[in-house]
């Protein structure tokens, strides 16, 4: 096969085009000295460990003139006192510290990068970001070059506090103690001057306060996206996984919340559905109410069953397929998922339920309405 007629081979040329055209337009890149130097930084640091990111600064005409024993200058400079205790040094082509400063740099991963790249512009410099693993990502003229994804100690951290894919359960139950907390769970439900509206607006015999108290737990409009985007964001904001919104499938259904892990290749997903009762759009008068059957069981769990189905049809590595149920309604009642059993389903999606995860309801009570 002709790699000229290979959609891959195409896609892949497209990646790095631009990759391309940068290195090859900026000699200095290319040349014995920087690709000695970038080997050399990183060997040091593996010899040399550190807990913390390092800035060195170097002129281009210095690097054009790098001394000849840089192994040994190299070696000193990682041991020197000063360029231990500072952040950033600026040395010449011996490899020797001009001046330095132990400034912070912004603990914004992508404000870092950002504010490297513009001292490499405005100064005219080559600025090399050594990280305590020994990745090397350097900064010429503006742009940005390297392997790695993390410019700051702070950025790498927070990272690592991040849990996995197989932590899933867990942060799941961490984001469902936080719908006890007020800050969470107000932003749900219709404000007491909306109730207090409504029961104008619908001429309610009731008194007022009464009928606040009596539907405190009416939810706002359309809460079924407001409760996605909210346990998406704490997923993003908790997990070290790639978390989509509203992915097309081929049959053009969407998937509420895609999950990927860390490496790209297992495939997770959310369905998010709510019981309980909304307010109508317009604000004056009740919307929807949806109870735990049909909404859940069947419809919900077989709609689940047949996403699964169909992302192995586009022969997608799926894992797991997730219900998730926002229980919103007044009464106290079991969770919506009693009674889910296999012999409900044909077989076509019976086949795949061994993938199917009914999570514990999400319970929201509007405890002290504001």
């Amino acid at each position: 096969m002709r790699f000229s007629d290979n959609p891959t081979f195409k896609h892949m040329l497209d990646e790095k085009k631009q990759d391309i055209l940068q290195r090859t337009s900026d000699g200095i890149q290319e040349t014995t000295q920087f690709q000695r130097l970038l080997s050399l930084f990183a060997q040091c640091r593996r010899k040399v460990e550190e807990k913390d990111f390092r800035l060195i600064l170097l002129g281009k005409d210095d690097l054009i003139n790098l001394c000849e024993d840089a192994e040994v200058k190299t070696e000193e400079l990682f041991k020197s006192p000063v360029f231990i205790t500072n952040k950033i040094v600026c040395v010449d082509c011996n490899l020797t510290i001009l001046n330095s400063n132990n400034d912070r740099f912004p603990a914004d991963n992508n404000e870092a990068r950002r504010f490297y790249a513009k001292l490499s512009e405005e100064k005219g410099i080559i600025v090399f970001s050594v990280s305590p693993n020994a990745t090397i990502n350097y900064f010429i003229d503006g742009k940005d070059y390297g392997t790695g994804v993390f410019y700051t100690e702070e950025a790498q951290s927070s990272y690592e506090e991040l849990k996995t894919i197989e932590s899933l359960g867990e942060v799941l139950d961490d984001y469902r103690e936080s719908l006890t907390h007020q800050d969470t769970y107000v932003k749900f439900f219709v404000e007491k001057a909306g109730l207090r509206a409504l029961h104008s607006l619908i001429n309610s015999e009731e008194d007022e306060d009464a009928f606040v108290i009596t539907h405190k737990q009416l939810l706002r409009n359309k809460p079924e996206e407001i409760f996605r985007e909210d346990i998406r964001n704490y997923i993003k904001r908790h997990m070290k996984i790639v978390v989509s919104r509203e992915v097309m499938l081929e049959d053009l259904d969407r998937l509420d919340i895609e999950l990927t892990d860390e490496n790209g290749k297992d495939l997770y997903f959310i369905e998010i559905k709510w019981v309980g009762e909304s307010i109508h759009s317009e604000g004056n008068r009740f919307g929807t109410q949806y109870k735990a059957k049909p909404r859940i069981n069947p419809d919900a769990v077989k709609q689940v069953l047949e996403y699964i189905d169909e992302l192995f049809k586009e022969n997608k590595n799926i894992k797991q397929g997730y219900l998730a149920v926002f229980d919103a309604r007044k009464e106290d009642l079991p969770d919506t998922g009693t009674d889910i059993s296999p012999d409900n389903y044909k077989e076509d999606l019976r086949k795949h339920f061994h993938r199917f995860v009914k999570l514990d309801d999400f319970r929201v009570k509007n405890i002290n309405p504001r």
